[in-house]
């Protein structure tokens, strides 16, 4: 896969969610995660799952809403997430891992 940073980030409508400036966490497969770091504004950044990436002509995209983006907790965009924050980024995202 090419490098995914500097890229944009379209959601499952092909919306522009906004520009990915960090991964974070190594995506090792259906059993864990990685994280995305979008700027979704000048001032704000999120962390999106990698579940679902897909590589395009234009950038990037991700099964999920501009909406799902703006209401996830908010964590620190440039740290793993771990603990607390993680499990509230998985309930929100929906995103559920192998074994648990």
């Amino acid at each position: 896969m090419r490098t995914v940073t500097g890229h944009t980030l379209y959601g499952r409508d092909g919306e522009k969610l906004g520009e990915i400036v960090d991964v974070l966490g190594l995506h090792t497969g259906a059993e864990d995660v990685g994280w995305l770091s979008v700027k979704v504004s000048w001032r704000t950044t999120r962390l999106v799952p990698d579940a679902g990436l897909e590589a395009g002509d234009g950038g990037f995209s991700v099964p999920l809403t501009k909406e799902q983006i703006a209401s996830a907790p908010k964590v620190p965009p440039h740290f793993e997430p771990a603990g607390d924050d993680r499990e509230a980024l998985l309930s929100h995202y929906g995103v559920r891992l192998a074994g648990l």
